[in-house]
């Protein structure tokens, strides 16, 4: 979930980007896309965002500068450089606001944490902020790889799920099929000049 947070630019680097947040609202529609909250909890806040639109619009603020954090952390990662010490203290900040807000409950036979304040407007980056820290502090971190910027490549974040760890691109259908395009016909391009 925080690496889709972390994509939520397109592509990630170059003139013709698009963000697909440009406001609160944004931020709590993307935020019932991704599951992190349900219909209901989305409908009631961007309620409670038009009814207080400073505190929605300083959240607004928050949520950006935590996107960029995690993209700048998670693309170190992925080319096997050190995430800056800045960054690491924004991710643990992020963490502890989310987990004060969790409480542990009874749930079936045992026990599960859950969300509580629902009219917190940070709420849409609970779940976000503990999806960083568990990808973090989870292991496997060889498997978070960067689209390739350079070569028709969004240079969005992903999760390497494949068997040997080969997956390139952050989709196939995307940029993997562009990339394959430019290809061959840069090799038609090379072979009707070589004809020449």
């Amino acid at each position: 979930m925080c690496l889709d947070f972390a994509n939520t630019v397109e592509p990630r680097h170059g003139d013709d980007r698009h963000d697909y947040l440009a406001g609160y609202p944004d931020l709590v529609r993307w935020s019932e896309h991704a599951g992190a909250l349900s219909e209901e909890e989305a409908r009631r806040l961007l309620l409670v965002g038009e009814a207080r639109p400073a505190e929605a619009a300083h959240t607004f603020e928050w949520a950006l500068a935590l996107r960029e954090t995690i993209y700048r952390g998670f693309s170190a990662v992925a080319y096997g450089r050190r995430v800056e010490e800045a960054d690491l203290k924004m991710l643990t900040s992020a963490h502890l606001e989310a987990l004060a807000h969790y409480r542990i409950v009874p749930a079936g036979e045992g026990f599960e944490w859950k969300a509580a304040g629902i009219d917190g407007l940070g709420r849409p980056l609970w779940r976000v902020s503990l999806s960083a820290t568990e990808l973090l502090t989870g292991g496997e971190l060889d498997r978070v790889k960067a689209c390739p910027a350079g070569e028709g490549g969004c240079a969005w974040l992903f999760v390497d799920e494949s068997k040997n760890k080969s997956r390139r691109w952050c989709s196939m259908e995307g940029c993997g099929s562009r990339a394959k395009m430019r290809r061959m016909y840069a090799r038609r391009r090379e072979a009707d000049s070589g004809a020449g």
